[in-house]
């Protein structure tokens, strides 16, 4: 049973069988409730800060799909973060609110040197007008698969066997 609904899985395992790619999981947040002070609290650490404070926090029935991947430190994984740089900003031209960003840890703690283990990119999606049910964002996420599909195939990127 898959622990994503299947909209979701779908987008996993697209990104997931580009050459490159190591892990993605995803998570969805409510950013109706989420303000400036809110964004000091460690737990919202992960959210996109400076797109949160030009807004003063989230807007109303918007929420925010965080998809979080790693790469493998192969040259193909630095293609695969270009192809995956490209589709995000075309996107986001063509009027999706989409952003792609980097998101890495302290890099020593009292626990150790963590620097160069922590590196992950966040493709951050938002969604507004989300007021009954998650179906808008199902339907945002299964066009974003078939165009991303599309583009594999039509530019010959590199997929895993």
């Amino acid at each position: 049973m898959n622990k994503y609904p299947l909209d979701i899985e779908n987008f996993h395992n697209t990104i997931l069988r580009i050459k490159g790619i190591s892990t993605i999981e995803c998570g969805i947040d409510n950013l109706e409730t989420v303000d400036s002070e809110l964004l000091k609290v460690h737990q919202y650490s992960h959210l996109p800060h400076a797109t949160l404070l030009r807004t003063n926090g989230g807007l109303d029935n918007e929420v925010l799909v965080q998809f979080e991947f790693t790469l493998d430190n192969s040259i193909e994984s630095l293609h695969t973060l270009e192809f995956i740089s490209w589709f995000v900003r075309d996107n986001a031209r063509n009027g999706i609110k989409i952003q792609l960003r980097p998101y890495a840890l302290v890099p020593v703690t009292p626990y150790g040197r963590q620097f160069g283990k922590t590196l992950k990119f966040h493709i951050d999606l938002f969604i507004d007008g989300v007021e009954e049910t998650l179906q808008p964002v199902f339907e945002v996420i299964r066009e974003l698969n078939k165009s991303i599909n599309q583009f594999i195939d039509l530019y010959n990127i590199p997929i895993k066997n």
